[in-house]
């Protein structure tokens, strides 16, 4: 199951300040340890980390937890947030892309060669 994971970094729809650095657990999830980054996250209401809890549990195969942060995360305040592959995107359409992604089944695109 692919997981996009947002850097540490938000920006707040309608802010006049530049970005805030948010402590999102990104080094924690990009070195594979969704525990540790789901320990850092549980608890949160803010969208980013949400959406990071969320990738986390979908990791560890606790989809229905996955949901339920993504779900959580689609209805929090919104924040333009940055990628791990540098897009910019808003905070609802990233959760809301999330949740579709734990209705995909996984689809391995490797193909066996008949000769």
């Amino acid at each position: 199951m692919a997981a996009t994971f947002i850097l540490a970094t938000v920006l707040a729809a309608g802010a006049p300040a530049a970005a805030d650095s948010v402590d999102v657990a990104y080094d924690a999830l990009i070195q594979g340890q969704h525990e540790v980054a789901i320990e850092k996250l549980e608890g949160t209401s803010d969208a980013a980390r949400l959406i990071n809890l969320g990738a986390a549990y979908a990791a560890e195969g606790r989809v229905l937890d996955a949901r339920a942060a993504y779900e959580k995360a689609a209805f929090a305040e919104r924040y333009e947030l940055e990628t791990a592959s540098g897009e910019w995107v808003d905070s609802r359409v990233l959760a809301r892309q999330a949740l579709a992604s734990l209705d995909r089944p996984y689809l391995d695109t490797r193909m066996a060669k008949i000769d």
